[in-house]
């Protein structure tokens, strides 16, 4: 009995590593990295090219997760483009790419959000701040403010189609400085992703507003070389 729970217990922990899943993800790239503007992506059983975007989100696609973590290749399959870690609670991811420092192994930095209609639902700005400075931001009478690295949503209320007040601000120098304001009406039929982060040449802060819009992934166009093969 002794040597059988041993070899069970020994066993356990090359179970737990071998589990895989899928997932449906969606893409939305920030900036394209030096030749890197397509991806590979697999569900286990076969491939398929996406090219990225900076302004729609991309998807959605099955998408293989092993040990809650995806392996995302680059164009040429040479080398993976990213690695993404995607939760458990996750059915549902969109995969935020961030172009790496260089010198990194992977073009890519990622995070993934969770990406379901019932935890990101449609009349919802969600916040993602990749700065380094807090920010906060309000719609009408909602009000959300997120720390470096972090995200936080802001869900509209008021009549369909009212206008209302839009304005976000970044922590810096000890006090709130403005960085857009403008007006919006209230739509209850999609659902946006607000990225926030600054640049790394001018030091300004900068929004990005990107709304799901469902489209279907756009492979990348096929060149005479391929046509030859």
């Amino acid at each position: 009995m002794k040597t059988l729970t041993a070899i069970l217990a020994l066993a356990t922990p090359f179970a737990a590593m071998a589990e895989e899943r899928t997932v449906e993800a969606s893409f939305y790239c920030f900036k394209y990295a030096p030749g890197a503007e397509t991806i590979q992506v697999t569900d286990g059983q076969s491939e398929k090219a996406l090219r990225l975007s900076t302004a729609n989100i991309i998807g959605a696609v099955p998408l293989k997760v092993k040990d809650d973590e995806a392996v995302i290749q680059g164009g040429d399959k040479a080398s993976p483009a990213a690695r993404v870690k995607i939760p458990k609670r996750f059915n549902k991811a969109l995969v935020v790419l961030v172009p790496a420092p260089s010198g990194s192994a992977e073009k890519y930095r990622a995070f993934a959000i969770d990406f379901g209609r019932d935890r990101f639902r449609p009349g919802t700005y969600r916040m993602v701040n990749i700065s380094k400075k807090a920010v906060r931001g309000a719609i009408g009478k909602s009000y959300a403010e997120v720390k470096s690295g972090d995200t936080a949503d802001i869900e509209l209320q008021g009549d369909e189609g009212a206008t209302q007040g839009v304005k976000f601000e970044f922590h810096e120098g000890g006090k709130w400085n403005r960085l857009t304001e403008t007006r919006a009406a209230v739509r209850r039929d999609r659902r946006w992703l607000v990225l926030v982060h600054e640049d790394p040449v001018t030091q300004r802060m900068n929004l990005r507003s990107i709304p799901d819009r469902e489209i279907r992934p756009t492979p990348p166009p096929v060149t005479t070389a391929a046509l030859a093969e």
